[in-house]
């Protein structure tokens, strides 16, 4: 069989299975399988498709329509410019995700003191967030912080890959009980899943990626709850909490927010969905 036609049988067999980008995701498997990039791929179309090859990228498609997701397939997924391990010991990095990591940049740089930064990521997972602020700024250290070994194990090696593990503190522990000093920021993206709402999730959420990381609770928002309440003492003067939230929490968030920082000044972020997606308050 040539590339080409293994190309179109595989985008054909995940569309059956109503997956979106069906080409894109039939070209990813077909490079993961042959080991070569995209501009090879399409130089190649006109060869045969060794044997070998073959058997490997249908097992990979066979995965796929599993709905097994591809990120957790090829083993790495791509987040703000990083490309990033991840298996599903660690929640896949989402896209909204960045608008987080943009936040806590622009708050840090304007910072009056000079560095070192003192940086709180709770919920690490992979370490994406950690190691985005560590390679745009390389005068900050950032603890971060995972209830989940295995989390942690994955994050340092994403750490050593990127070579930022010597600003990037790895703890285990549950919310900010790990962090060792206050600091000039507190990110976090908590998992902010209503309990009711896991059951009808995609099933390459529900059914592959680690549940801890995405139940929230009955509304969604218990450790953010418990994470706003014990963070003014966790706080450098003049220091910052950004937290991402899901669709329809920005309310109950601002609520507590409030609650627990009653002279902060509190604002909310919409991601490019235009969902209010980041909750940030600078004390």
């Amino acid at each position: 069989m040539i590339l080409r036609e293994a190309l179109r049988q595989a985008e054909a067999r995940i569309s059956a299975h109503n997956i979106p980008d069906a080409r894109i995701e039939a070209e990813l498997l077909l490079m993961h399988a042959l080991g070569i990039h995209r501009a090879e791929l399409y130089a190649r179309l006109g060869e045969s498709l060794p044997s070998g090859a073959e058997n490997h990228f249908r097992a990979l498609i066979e995965r796929r329509v599993r709905r097994e997701p591809a990120a957790y397939i090829l083993g790495r997924h791509e987040f703000y410019g990083i490309e990033l391990h991840v298996d599903p010991r660690v929640l896949i990095p989402r896209p909204e995700t960045e608008l987080l990591v943009e936040t806590a940049l622009d708050f840090l740089r304007r910072l009056p003191q000079e560095p070192p930064r003192l940086v709180g990521d709770v919920g690490t997972g992979s370490g994406a967030v950690a190691i985005a602020l560590a390679l745009h700024l390389p005068g900050a250290h950032i603890y971060a912080i995972d209830a989940s070994p295995e989390a942690i194990d994955v994050a340092r090696l994403n750490c050593d890959r990127h070579g930022v593990g010597h600003r990037v503190e790895l703890l285990v522990g549950d919310l900010l009980g790990p962090l060792p000093c206050p600091v000039d920021l507190i990110v976090a993206n908590l998992p902010y899943v209503k309990d009711a709402d896991i059951p009808q999730l995609m099933p390459e959420i529900r059914d592959f990626e680690p549940v801890a990381a995405l139940s929230g609770g009955a509304d969604g928002l218990d450790k953010v709850r418990r994470l706003l309440a014990d963070a003014p003492s966790r706080l450098l003067p003049h220091g910052a909490v950004m937290l991402e939230i899901g669709l329809g929490q920005a309310d109950e968030a601002t609520s507590l927010a409030r609650k627990h920082f009653r002279q902060g000044k509190i604002d909310l972020l919409r991601d490019f969905a235009g969902i209010e997606r980041v909750l940030q308050v600078v004390t």
